[in-house]
């Protein structure tokens, strides 16, 4: 009875059933950094900010022009890093490291830009119109603007996550595989 091999079985635990450990699959071999889901994604957010268009009387053009500055060095040092990792190890994963920190200053400003906009709503919100004066305030521009601008912060945040976790299977390969 107990001189069974133990097997775990992971068919019926917390992980789903059937699925194996989580939710990772194996998409194929990675033969370029286009193969990377971290490099296709960082470039269509990328793409997402350069078509972000704030009003002009919200004073925020210059935040989304910082951020499209921002945004489109992201897939390029993936590439790099990417190019570096078999030549130069340490420096590949400085530039993941970077890239990071990168996507930390974009949520960081897009945190700026929602609070903005948050305080905004507010004095629309309290602001008295004069009678007689009738003053129409559209807010659905802002309302849409906001929604993109969240959307960008929630799928940053997963970037991010996804760059470190990158960074981390290469350090792990590299300890499996690499040069000894």
């Amino acid at each position: 009875m107990f001189n069974k091999k133990y097997q775990p079985n992971f068919r019926n635990n917390k992980f789903g059933g059937g699925k194996g450990r989580g939710n990772f699959k194996v998409r194929g071999p990675i033969k370029s950094f286009r193969d990377l889901d971290v490099y296709n994604k960082s470039t269509e957010l990328s793409a997402d900010i350069f078509t972000l268009r704030a009003s002009e009387d919200s004073g925020l053009s210059e935040e989304v022009a910082l951020l499209k500055n921002l945004s489109k060095h992201i897939p390029k040092m993936i590439a790099e890093s990417y190019g570096n990792r078999f030549d130069n190890f340490a420096v590949a994963t400085r530039k993941l490291e970077k890239t990071a920190e990168v996507i930390s200053s974009i949520i960081a400003k897009i945190d700026f830009i929602l609070s903005v906009l948050k305080k905004e709503q507010g004095e629309i919100a309290v602001a008295v119109v004069e009678p007689g004066k009738e003053k129409e305030i559209t807010t659905d521009k802002t309302d849409e603007f906001k929604k993109r601008v969240e959307g960008l912060l929630r799928d940053y945040t997963a970037v991010r996550m996804k760059v470190l976790n990158l960074k981390r299977s290469w350090i792990r390969i590299n300890e499996n595989f690499g040069k000894k």
